[in-house]
């Protein structure tokens, strides 16, 4: 395969024969189908009934060898001798200043064996690793990831194993088959509907997505693609990597964002500091600049924002211009005022279908990040183009219930 060519996931031969448009999104080196009909059924779905989503382009690692356990103990700031296998926990990994070098989840499979989720943070880990008795693999081709997202998804789940599984709690994880076929179940998702990813062996992938699909047709499940899910994940105040923050990290990320080190976050100020254990006996990677910030306050906060639709219409009609108003999520960022000065920006902007409010995330100085605080959004159209002020509003978030 050549240079800059993309591949397909595990589940491609299933996915694109239910693509119905020619929207493609390329992920990390991967493409996988953006839309498969009609953004607003497949969100629709998420939210209702059940979907089934591949997320297998998220990049993973694996840990594994005597020492793995230490060796994830000094990456992460959780306390990992507390953590059971079978169990999967989301955490940042920092740089040695403290700063957020990715987010993702945990698995422990074995006793000692890990594998990271995340994006791309391999020349992290070997940096960091290299005096642990430990093997550092990448591991995202050996693995499919479908996600079964709704409230219909133990259901399905049930539907196509034959097992109960309404005892399987968050973040933790459970084996089973599929189709023959050996598969780990996660309660995880990313969408904040009650969810599982099915982690399913390449060669398998298409058995065990059309068993599942087959499974499901009586509680009308459908696929749901990149556009739908990133508006779920939204909704749901989960943050992205480079879209709500720039990777304090030496690889390349899986999207095209130039890196900006004036978005290089601490977990404090992105509101992970429940995923920060100070008190655990092992150090870890920024564990020093972590203690400081954690005596001084951080600076900086993750808000979530409302936008004042009306306004935003209006500066479109003033330009002449339709108003584009879209539940697309927007990955630029918008300067965010306080009075004249810019003090911050917002970012993963979306019109929330589920909502109905145009709101997306902000990051601000600590003192205007308390609910209710107005601030100004210079707003412009997709192409960059600046049309002008709006009012923006810190609200809470998530921006729905979460039902995981």
């Amino acid at each position: 395969m050549g240079e800059g060519a993309f591949r397909g996931t595990p589940f491609h031969e299933s996915t694109s024969a239910r693509c119905e448009s020619p929207w493609w999104f390329g992920w990390g080196g991967y493409v996988v189908p953006d839309v498969y009909s009609d953004p607003h059924a497949e969100l629709d779905a998420i939210r209702s009934g059940v979907a089934m989503c591949d997320m297998s382009p998220i990049p993973r690692y694996e840990v594994s060898g005597p020492d793995a356990q230490a060796c994830m103990d000094y990456l992460i700031p959780r306390d990992v001798s507390k953590m059971e296998v079978g169990h999967a926990w989301y955490t940042p990994w920092c740089s040695p200043e403290g700063k957020v070098a990715v987010d993702g989840i945990v698995f422990r499979f074995e006793h000692d064996r890990f594998v990271m989720s995340a994006d791309r943070c391999e020349l992290l880990l070997r940096e960091h690793s290299h005096s642990f008795d430990v093997q550092v693999s990448d591991v995202i081709d050996d693995y499919g990831i479908l996600s079964l997202q709704g409230p219909q998804s133990c259901d399905v789940l049930e539907a196509v194993t034959g097992e109960d599984w309404s005892d399987l709690r968050f973040s933790r994880v459970r084996s089973t088959t599929v189709a023959g076929a050996p598969v780990r179940v996660a309660r995880q998702g990313f969408t904040g509907e009650l969810g599982y990813e099915l982690w399913v062996d390449r060669p398998d992938g298409h058995q065990v997505w059309e068993a599942v699909a087959e499974a499901g047709a009586s509680f009308d499940i459908r696929p749901a693609a990149e556009y739908a899910l990133e508006i779920a994940r939204v909704e749901a105040g989960i943050i992205l990597i480079s879209a709500d923050y720039t990777p304090a990290v030496t690889d390349a990320p899986s999207t095209d964002n130039a890196p900006n080190p004036d978005d290089f976050v601490t977990p404090y100020e992105l509101n992970l500091g429940h995923c920060v254990n100070l008190n655990k006996a092992a150090d870890f990677v920024g564990r020093a600049a972590l203690e400081e910030e954690h005596r001084r306050g951080p600076r900086r906060r993750l808000v979530g924002l409302q936008f004042d639709l009306g306004a935003v219409v209006g500066l479109f009609l003033a330009a002449g211009m339709a108003p584009e108003v879209s539940p697309r999520v927007r990955w630029d960022h918008l300067p965010l005022l306080a009075g004249d000065e810019v003090v911050g920006r917002a970012s993963s902007v979306t019109w929330s279908p589920t909502a109905s409010k145009l709101v997306g995330f902000g990051l601000v100085p600590t003192e205007l990040a308390e609910i209710g605080t107005s601030l100004t959004v210079q707003w412009s159209d997709f192409w960059g183009h600046e049309l002008g002020p709006a009012s923006a509003e810190v609200c809470e978030y998530p921006f729905i219930a979460l039902r995981r």
